[in-house]
């Protein structure tokens, strides 16, 4: 099964409005929460990981992935019991690893 993604490009730009625009509103919001996915907590071991969420496969559920400083880009797929699976790779339509280097 291919799993479409959106262009991360837009995503992006789109995260980044929200969060201004919620600064904007005097938002307050909760303390930060480690996340799991799988038996391991998602971005451990990483360079500045930034996540966001977006349904990624069109299922209903926000899921999470994750860049870091080196260009490495992960995902975690949010399952009906509101866990989250393993931490993949992102891949290209091919199965290529996507690398974005140093960014």
């Amino acid at each position: 099964m291919q799993t479409q993604l959106p262009h991360l490009a837009t995503l992006a730009l789109t995260c980044a409005t929200l969060t201004s625009f919620a600064f904007a509103q005097g938002t307050q919001f909760a303390d930060p929460v480690q996340v799991s996915a799988g038996d391991k907590l998602l971005g451990k071991g990483r360079m500045y990981p930034s996540p966001a969420m977006h349904d990624i496969n069109g299922d209903g559920r926000l899921d999470v992935f994750i860049g870091d400083l080196r260009g490495h880009i992960t995902y975690a797929l949010r399952q009906a019991d509101g866990t989250f699976s393993s931490e993949m790779k992102l891949k290209d339509a091919k199965g290529k690893v996507l690398d974005f280097g140093n960014w």
